[in-house]
């Protein structure tokens, strides 16, 4: 059987990303190691790696070492993730599409490092429950990999370790103080702030990245203060509105008399949803596996005192879309959606492309099932100070680059070089799963790894 040339674009970008270590020494063992994070079986621990290399009855510490000693930035690594993902995002004159959340991995033990209790997102709603877990904050980029009736895929190009701040066992009062108010300056809010700062300053050291506009979707969480007043310079941030935001008149700086920066109060996103003299205006997007019609409303000219300050916000309602939990049962709705726009071009790019950007934001999502159910990120045991942040952050890498490894070889498309697929699948999707990428890569591994002019080059 002829390879599908998967694993030769992955160990060729792997490879390009192991420069990344200012040693030359440990490189080609790095890339030996993230290929094992990816192709060993759960749980994702350093044992179940040097078992699928083959290395169980050699010294184990070389792999530790690399995570704990060896200088290397995950930021570094990102780098090329990035530079390669922009070329998949279409023409010069296009925007560029990146999303942002943060995600928690669980952990057992109080003592790791980084380690806190927060909220438990599977909780229900009636009761939260607290769990003991790391923070993360993910960034990606949004490629669009198809025409307008095709998904697209969400490129993590950054997975940033982001604890609470917390005050050391025994601290006075005046410690704990201290601490409450550094909480206020350091953040998830600023620290997402921050990534998207950095992430703007990548983008315009990419070829004509500079003349590109960003598109930034976030949820609901970030949607303060100290995010949406330090967008960087040409970039737009599309966030999550409350039905109940309190909004005003923007009136522009030269026209505001004295300390006044607000004009009017302005209906409330829910009660210009319930306005029957405003219109509806309809587009045409790809939702949910298939091209929908979405329906919306829009209000110019406001701003959100209480969120974003006295800068002019653009408010999207979307109407709640009907659907059907089987054939012929009644048609039942879900919540609307109401979506605030801000940055210097909100009023100048279309807003069906504000809207599809955030349809787009569920692709995160899908990170975080794949990273967490089906690479087991989180799972290695590590307590190194440094090796909590990296481990992770290598993980995701390797994650980041299987999937532009799948859109260079296969165009994110399903193809025959997956096999068949089971005989209940009903209908063929549109671009193959971490599953199918997964299993093709472990198949092909072992052949291209077994090769002696293969492990030579790998080596050199």
């Amino acid at each position: 059987m002829n390879d599908s040339g998967l694993v030769e674009n992955l160990f060729n970008l792997l490879r390009q990303i192991s420069y990344a270590l200012p040693d030359p020494r440990p490189r080609a063992k790095w890339i030996e190691l993230a290929l094992g994070w990816l192709c060993s079986p759960k749980p994702k621990t350093y044992t179940s790696v040097l078992e699928w290399l083959g290395r169980e009855q050699e010294d184990w510490s070389w792999a530790y070492r690399l995570g704990s000693q060896t200088q290397w930035d995950p930021v570094d690594l990102f780098a090329l993730i990035l530079y390669r993902a922009m070329q998949f995002n279409g023409p010069v004159g296009q925007p560029v599409f990146s999303v942002q959340d943060d995600t928690l991995l669980r952990k057992s033990g109080r003592r790791i490092p980084g380690t806190t209790y927060a909220r438990d997102p599977l909780s229900p709603a009636f009761h939260v429950n607290l769990v003991l877990g790391q923070r993360f904050l993910q960034t990606t980029l949004l490629v669009p990999t198809g025409g307008a009736d095709r998904p697209w895929r969400s490129i993590p190009i950054s997975f940033r370790h982001t604890p609470p701040l917390k005050a050391p066992r025994g601290a006075t009062p005046e410690v704990k103080a201290a601490v409450k108010e550094a909480r206020k300056y350091h953040n998830l809010c600023t620290m997402a702030a921050e990534e998207l700062a950095h992430l703007r300053t990548q983008v315009d050291q990419t070829p004509e990245g500079a003349a590109r506009l960003l598109i930034h979707s976030v949820d609901g969480g970030y949607a303060k203060k100290s995010f949406l007043t330090a967008i960087p310079a040409r970039t737009t941030v599309v966030f999550r509105l409350r039905k109940d935001a309190h909004l005003h008149l923007y009136v522009p700086p030269s026209s505001r008399l004295g300390r006044r920066k607000y004009g009017p109060i302005l209906p409330t996103p829910e009660q210009i949803r319930l306005d029957e003299q405003r219109p509806w205006q309809t587009v045409s997007l790809y939702v949910a596996g298939q091209m929908r019609e979405v329906s919306f409303k829009v209000l110019e000219g406001a701003c959100w005192p209480k969120g974003a300050g006295d800068q002019p916000v653009r408010l999207l309602v979307l109407k709640a879309a009907g659907y059907r939990l089987r054939k012929g049962s009644r048609l039942l709705y879900r919540q609307p959606a109401y979506l605030g726009v801000i940055g210097p071009a909100a009023q100048t790019v279309e807003d069906r492309i504000y809207i599809q950007s955030y349809v787009e934001r569920w692709e995160i999502e899908v990170n975080h099932h794949d990273e967490k159910d089906g690479l087991g990120i989180g799972q290695a045991q590590v307590w190194n100070g440094q090796s909590v942040p990296r481990t992770p952050a290598l993980e995701v890498c390797c994650y980041a680059a299987l999937l532009l490894s799948s859109i260079c070889t296969f165009a994110d498309r399903r193809t025959e070089a997956f096999g068949p697929l089971p005989k209940w699948r009903k209908t063929v999707p549109q671009r193959p799963s971490l599953r199918d990428l997964l299993r093709l890569t472990r198949r092909e591994a072992k052949r291209y790894l077994s090769q002696a002019p293969a492990a030579q080059e790998l080596a050199a």
